[in-house]
């Protein structure tokens, strides 16, 4: 499938998404919301249950370590991570097909609207559920990606966490009971490279599988074909996309400052732009709907007349 180079202009996908959808805002609107309302409940049962093990696993490991070496009190601080993680993957597994699922059934209905000016009807909002294949690939794939970055930069963390328990003893803290700020100066500055390199991950995951979920939406792709060619388009376009990912962060962010309630009303259009950043780069879906009505007969030419 072909697609453009450089063809993502941030403004332009903000602008054109709100024009596509300025005039059914309060259907999508309320898709969104709805959509948020779901996704939230299943992330916040499974993640309790997570928790809930994850908990139950440091109490009883942390007993039995309690007259163990420093070594082994720290494996067994690390063992239910590492099983919280494994678990996490299972449950951003369910969340990540969820989501997709509603998320393809939003784009489906701006699918309708740009091509054929189908006005939205909330009922878009479950026609995903055609292609939970689909999504179930893809939050496989993802999931997996997901859980093996969050295992590195979980021992990336523990390795962090172990050199300032030594520093403590060797030097963080002076003779007289102060903190040496050159070491402390050192940890501060890991610990915010260990929080910038996870920012710029995330925003490159984000940036390179932007368009899956329009292209199993209306492209009707599988989700692994969907996320290599995301992946492709995403990086032949990642400046856009990453400069689009800023503003939408900042939109959000605007939305947060507004009560929290005002990312509500962002939301349709975060959705739209990235909608309309996916048609620039792989153009509008050829349909057989036609908005003009054929040319009637050239009776004239026939025989008899």
């Amino acid at each position: 499938m072909e697609y453009q180079s450089g063809a993502v202009r941030p403004i332009d996908s903000i602008s054109e998404g709100w024009n596509l959808i300025k005039n059914d805002y309060w259907t999508y609107f309320l898709m969104m919301l709805v959509m948020g309302v779901i996704v939230i409940i299943a992330a916040l049962i499974l993640g309790t249950v997570n928790t809930a093990i994850t908990r139950v696993l440091s109490g009883v490991l942390g007993i039995a370590t309690s007259d163990s070496a420093d070594v082994a009190k720290a494996s067994a601080a690390i063992l239910p991570q590492i099983i919280g993680q494994i678990i996490g993957y299972f449950v951003n597994l369910v969340v990540v097909t969820l989501s997709g699922v509603l998320v393809c059934g939003i784009y489906k209905s701006l699918s309708k609207l740009a091509n054929n000016g189908i006005k939205a009807d909330f009922s878009d909002l479950f026609s995903g559920f055609e292609n939970v294949q689909s999504c179930f690939i893809y939050a496989a794939i993802i999931s997996a990606i997901q859980f093996i970055i969050g295992v590195v930069m979980l021992f990336i963390a523990a390795a962090v966490g172990l050199s300032a328990l030594g520093l403590g003893v060797a030097g963080l803290i002076t003779k007289d009971g102060q903190l040496n700020p050159a070491i402390f100066g050192g940890l501060l500055l890991a610990i915010f490279a260990f929080v910038g390199v996870s920012i710029v991950i995330n925003l490159i995951i984000s940036a390179l599988t932007a368009f899956v979920f329009p292209l199993i939406a209306e492209r009707n792709l599988s989700g692994a074909q969907a996320l290599s060619l995301s992946v492709k388009s995403g990086l032949a376009n990642i400046g856009g996309l990453i400069l689009l990912l800023i503003l939408m962060f900042f939109m959000i962010l605007g939305g947060v400052f507004a009560c929290f309630i005002g990312v509500l009303f962002v939301a349709p259009i975060l959705s739209a732009a990235l909608f309309s950043a996916y048609r620039s780069v792989f153009g509008r879906v050829q349909t057989g709907y036609q908005n003009n009505p054929p040319p009637p007969p050239n009776f004239g030419q026939q025989p008899g007349y």
